[in-house]
This record gives structure tokens, C-alpha cells and sequence, in this order.
């Protein structure tokens, strides 16, 4: 028995390169053929499996965990029904000069989209139609478009898109992934838009494994120093427990680069030594942190108070930091102001399209209902969703690093405090608090902090225990139940949070047989 436990255990490592290897070679032929070879629901428990094997072992194969987690969200193979997506999906066909794509072709050409001043009456209220002035008459398009400068142009930021065209250009490197042909049809857009939404899934399930790793490597480092283990046991809860796993990984939302840009600042940050590249490139993720959601400036409060804190030591290096903050934010303005004649982008297109549909205030909303909202109301409620986030403000008197504690709260805070005015604080398609994905890492980073001798009081055992347990049936349903969930958010309601606190009717466990959404 001992020799064949000896024989395990030498083989261990070699077992482990042949695994990944294994997922890899599925990954990348589902990525191609749209086949895994095997059954779906098999790749998703065997990664699970794995994962859950890797939090109880001593130690961790980290290339074999990261692997499998990629496969895991990868093999929720079911595209994200919402719209919101549909730019990035299509961006690296447009930036590839050999399909000559442009966004027109997206359009109902047997549907007219120009109208008259007297026509607006019929779109007021509404947000999926939204008319742009373009000289005497209206333009109509979906709310994701906006006319540019010279064509049809994403509302959106392209950050996701473009990451997604990068990812899209190294791999046809490897073979081609879609072949050059006319999109000018409806019948030719169907031909490529499987592959399109495989690509997305693919670069959606990289992005959101490699901001995993960086908050491990986060968690690894001071001043969280957390052991090798208690780090992955971290990032385990991260991935598979907050919506980084319903929203992030399972399409190229914004929230997904956000996330990125987030873990890549900090891991910068908080790496050993001082130099100028460090700190470039710090700068240079802010501006682009910037571009691609403005209300993500928040989130750079908390590196920006680790910065002010040990000022005399980062003084020149920072100052590097501002200069390529401002050289790549002034280059990012300059493309906004260049497609689309504002510096903000799209988003001041669609801000004056909103307003001529009746939406003049977006900043509208009531404080409290959109606060309680995006907190803890039943169907979005952040601290529902995923409620072992509540342990650190419950355990606050245990923390040690309190100072820590609270800057990491303050950009959580401050973006709460910025959507609870929204009008559309849901996030319109949306499962949980979408808008909040954005606080995930600090949320964990501050649950990192409750130290580990609390856990070993049975009744908190017992409590965390079920909230990670509902946390990732929660997050599983959203991830694995799109098309439900979908249907969920088209149920008919007088407002949002009369939505919200429907207890009858919740987003992880619908009742769609219900009136309004049996008419919809």
C-alpha cells in the first residue's frame, strides 16, 4: 500500500500536465468545431471537482487549477441573451480590415429608421429605440448603436471588443476561425455568428481566469499576506461564489474588463520593489479603467489612497504613473472625439438620445429605493446574492487591519452611492446587482481580512458554510439559466424595485407562470 501511495504520488505531477494539456486540447476544439468531444455537464463537474479537490488538498497544482477553472466557466456554453453584447461580439469583424464589416449590417433594412420631430411622441419612455438628431430628421437606432462621425459605431466602449479582436487575431494565427467572406446578408452574419459567440465565450472565460490568478497572486503579497492555500481558498470563493462567475465570465460585458483592469492595477501596486514601468503601466490601466466605464473612477480611490499613504517612497514613480495616465487619456479622448465628436464617446450620444425620449435626468431615481435595491433586495440585492460578503462588516471588531478594511469599503461605497440615483439602477438586463460586479475584488480582499482563527467557532462555520453553499447555487443558476433569467427580466412590473422585492418571484428561483410574464 505504501509503495503504490509512493508511486501516486511521483506520478501526481506528470498526471497533472497531462490533464491540463487535455483541457486545453478540448477547450480549443470546442472553440473551433463547437463540439467538446464529451458530455458538457461531464467537463463542468470533473473542473468543479477538481476545484473543490484543490481547496481541501495541501497543496495546489495552480497551472492545473486555473485550467480547470477557464474549462468550468468556458463550458457554459449558452451565449448571454442581452444586447449589451453585442458590439463587443462583433468589434474584432469590424477592426479586421478583410471582412470590411460595419455595424449597418446589423440593422432590419426592411424597417426605416428615420423619422420626424412629430414622430418622437411614439418612442417617449422606452430605451431598446433611441433617436439620434442627424441634421432636420431622427435617426432610430438600437440602443447598443450610435451614428459616428463617418458610419454606424458600438455605443459602448471598446476595450471588450478590442481585447476580444486580439484574442481573435492570435488565434487565427493557430488556423483561421472564420474565413473572409461577404457579411452584407443577414444569411452570412447567422453563418459566423455561432463561431462570434464561441469567440466571446472563449475571451470572456480567459479574462475572467486571469483576473482570478492576479487576485491570488494579490492575496499572496503584503499587506494581505495570506499563505499559498488560504489565497486559492480565497480566490475559489471570488470565482465561483460572486457574480464574477454569473456575469463576468459568461460574456464580454464591461464589468469583465473592469474586473481585469481592477486586479491588474493592484497586483502592480502591491508587487515587490520600485521602478518606472510599474507605475507606467498602473497610469496607463487607470486611463483605459477610465474609458471604458467613467464611473469605474471610483474604484482607482482605494489605489490611490495606498498611494498617498507611502508617498515619499512612490513620489517620482507616481509621478510617472500621472504622466502616462494623462498621455493615454488624452489618446483615448482623441479617438472618442474623432468617431463619434465628443471626447466621452458614444456615451454623450446616448445620454442626448435618452434625453429626447424623456429621460433628461438620468440621476432621477430615489436614493433609498435604489440603494436598498442594489444591496440586499431579494431579486437584485448584492448582499443576497452573494451574503458571506456581509461576514466582514458583521465581524468588523475582529479585524486587525482596520485601516485596510475601510479603504477598501470606500470605492464599494462610493459606487453604490452612484448608481443608487440611477434611473435604470438595476442594470436593465440584469442578474443581481450587474452594475456592483465591479466591487467584487475589493469585497474579497475585505473578506480576506476577517482572520482565520474567527472560522473556528462552529455556529460561524455552520453560517458560512450555507451562505457560500446558496452563494453558488445562486451564482450557477445565473450562469447555467440564461435564457430563464432572461425571461425573468422581461416580466412586467409598475417599476424596479417594486421588482425587486417580489418574493414570489425571484431571479434564482422564477415563477414565470405568473401574470405578468405569462403577457409579455
Amino acid at each position: 500500500m505504501l509503495s503504490l501511495q509512493t508511486t501516486i504520488k511521483k506520478a501526481e505531477p506528470y498526471l497533472s500536465i497531462l490533464v491540463t494539456f487535455a483541457f486545453v486540447f478540448i477547450s480549443f476544439f470546442y472553440l473551433y468545431t463547437g463540439s467538446f468531444l464529451i458530455s458538457t455537464k461531464l467537463i463542468r463537474f470533473a473542473t468543479l471537482g477538481l476545484l473543490i479537490y484543490f481547496v481541501l488538498a495541501q497543496k495546489t497544482r495552480t497551472d492545473l487549477a486555473f485550467v480547470s477553472l477557464f474549462l468550468f466557466y468556458f463550458s457554459f456554453s449558452n451565449p448571454v441573451p442581452s444586447s449589451d453584447l453585442i458590439p463587443a461580439r462583433f468589434l474584432p469583424l469590424w477592426f479586421d480590415p478583410v471582412f470590411d464589416f460595419r455595424f449597418e449590417f446589423l440593422l432590419d433594412k426592411t424597417n426605416p429608421q428615420i423619422i420626424t420631430k412629430e414622430d418622437l411622441v411614439s418612442l417617449q419612455g422606452q430605451m431598446t429605440s433611441l433617436p439620434h438628431t442627424v441634421g432636420s430628421y431622427f435617426l432610430v437606432l438600437p440602443y447598443y448603436l450610435v451614428p459616428g462621425t463617418k458610419e454606424i459605431l458600438p455605443t459602448y466602449p471598446w476595450t471588450p471588443g478590442f481585447i476580444n479582436f486580439s484574442v481573435f487575431k492570435v488565434l487565427s494565427l493557430i488556423h483561421p476561425l472564420i474565413q473572409p467572406m461577404d457579411l452584407n446578408d443577414s444569411s452570412s452574419l447567422l453563418k459566423v455568428l455561432p463561431t462570434l459567440i464561441r469567440l466571446e465565450k472563449f475571451t470572456a472565460a480567459l479574462l475572467a481566469t486571469i483576473t482570478a490568478y492576479l487576485l491570488y497572486l494579490i492575496l499572496s503579497s503584503k499587506p494581505f499576506s495570506n499563505t499559498r492555500r488560504a489565497a486559492f481558498v480565497y480566490v475559489f470563493i471570488y470565482a465561483l461564489c460572486t457574480s464574477h462567475f454569473s456575469n463576468s465570465s459568461q460574456g464580454l460585458w464591461q464589468h469583465t474588463v473592469i474586473e481585469l483592469l481592477i486586479a491588474a492595477i493592484l497586483y502592480l501596486l502591491f508587487s515587490s520593489g520600485y521602478n518606472y514601468l510599474r507605475f507606467f503601466l498602473i497610469g496607463c490601466f487607470a486611463a483605459i479603467l477610465i474609458y471604458s466605464r467613467p464611473s469605474s473612477i471610483f474604484l482607482l480611490s482605494f489605489p490611490a489612497l495606498m498611494i498617498l499613504k507611502d508617498i515619499r517612497n512612490y513620489k517620482w514613480f507616481a509621478l510617472g504613473g500621472v504622466l502616462s495616465f494623462l498621455l493615454t487619456g488624452i489618446f483615448l479622448g482623441w479617438v472618442n472625439d474623432s468617431n463619434y465628436a465628443h471626447y466621452l464617446g458614444g456615451y454623450s450620444l446616448h445620454r442626448l438620445a435618452y434625453s429626447l425620449v424623456g429621460y433628461s435626468d438620468l440621476f432621477s431615481n430615489s436614493f433609498w429605493k435604489g440603494f436598498l435595491g442594489l444591496t440586499v433586495s431579494p431579486g437584485f440585492g448584492y448582499y443576497i446574492f452573494s451574503p458571506f460578503l456581509v461576514f466582514p462588516f458583521l465581524l468588523f471588531s475582529k479585524i486587525t487591519k482596520k485601516a485596510l478594511f475601510l479603504s477598501l469599503i470606500i470605492p464599494e461605497l462610493l459606487l453604490v452611492l452612484f448608481y443608487a440615483k440611477y434611473v435604470y439602477w438595476e442594470g436593465g438586463h440584469s442578474y443581481g446587482a450587474r452594475f456592483l460586479t465591479d466591487i467584487n475584488i475589493f469585497s474579497i480582499l475585505a473578506f480576506s481580512l476577517i482572520p482565520i482563527t474567527i472560522w473556528k467557532s462552529h455556529v460561524l462555520q455552520f453560517m458560512i458554510t450555507l451562505c457560500l453553499l446558496f452563494s453558488l447555487y445562486v451564482q450557477y443558476f445565473g450562469a447555467s439559466q440564461k435564457e430563464i433569467v432572461s425571461l425573468w427580466n422581461s416580466c412586467y412590473y409598475q417599476d424596479n424595485f417594486t421588482k425587486a422585492i417580489d418574493l414570489s418571484n425571484l431571479p434564482f428561483h422564477p415563477n414565470l407562470k405568473k401574470t405578468n410574464c405569462m403577457n409579455r
